[in-house]
């Protein structure tokens, strides 16, 4: 038996299963395509050939896969069921505190200690010191999976026994984080439309930060290089809709923005770098 079992192997889940590995945990990875196990395979990790084994594998599971609806496909099939008692499972996958309180109730009717977590970042932050996530549920569940947890990033932070909050508090990043997403085109424009390079603009912030990154790929005009399209920017935004519907506050901010990278999308800018929004506000 190992210690933790990964359930998917994307480039977030693939990064997070690097990290344990990387830090000498014994650890089972499964996921449904089998050629993105074989890359860990070819590094002598334990494989699971389905999803009961990689259950079976170990007393922690953690999951990072594209949304609860998929989580709720595996672990609430007939014949996974029986086998998550007594588990803990730490799920990483994106979706909204509703979801994470019905996910965190569905866990303790079946006798599963269970965290809910947000990652903050992308998967080259996954194992560094800038790596951030968050996590909240059953103490009992932290105090098993934290240790196994804490060379995932510089902040592994436990908020609590509320659910929901991780995935809230994830939300809330978005939220900051789209705000700056137009802030930062509109200023591209403006600069733009008093024929002031954006380059300089860029350099009116430190270095690194995300207002001087994303100033400078609109002054290059090289959209194509990112590790997350502006179409998985937009499906991220959804859940930020869907919050704002579930617990009744206003939706004008998200709303919004939906409708500026739909624009994006339907002009075929999709798959490319999240400035590409500049491109049909111009």
């Amino acid at each position: 038996m190992t210690e933790i079992t990964v359930v998917g192997l994307g480039l977030m889940g693939s990064a997070l299963a690097r990290a344990i590995q990387r830090a000498g945990h014994r650890l089972t990875v499964w996921n449904r395509s089998p050629e993105k196990m074989q890359p860990f395979i070819d590094d002598g990790v334990a494989t699971a050939p389905d999803a009961a084994s990689a259950i079976t594998a170990s007393p922690v599971v953690l999951i990072c896969i594209d949304n609860y609806a998929v989580t709720d496909v595996i672990l609430k099939s007939e014949k996974i069921v029986p086998l998550l008692a007594g588990h803990t499972v730490v799920q990483l996958s994106t979706g909204t505190p509703l979801e994470a309180l019905e996910t965190s109730e569905w866990m303790k009717a079946h006798d599963v200690s269970y965290l809910d977590g947000a990652i903050l970042g992308g998967p080259d932050n996954i194992g560094t010191d800038s790596g951030h996530i968050l996590l909240s549920g059953d103490e009992e569940a932290y105090q098993q999976a934290g240790p196994l947890l804490d060379c995932l990033g510089g902040k592994v932070r436990y908020l609590g026994t509320n659910p929901r909050a991780a995935t809230v508090l994830d939300l809330a990043w978005l939220c900051e984080r789209y705000g700056q997403f137009l802030a930062t085109t509109h200023a591209a424009l403006l600069c733009e439309s008093e024929d002031v390079s954006v380059g300089d603009f860029a350099n009116l912030f430190e270095k690194g930060s995300p207002t001087h990154d994303h100033a400078s790929t609109i002054h290059s005009g090289d959209f194509e290089n990112c590790t997350a399209t502006l179409q998985v920017w937009r499906a991220a935004l959804k859940h930020v809709q869907t919050q704002a519907r579930d617990s009744g506050i206003n939706a004008d901010f998200p709303d919004y923005v939906d409708s500026l990278f739909a624009k994006a999308v339907e002009a075929g800018y999709g798959s490319e770098h999240v400035m590409a929004l500049v491109k049909v506000l111009r």
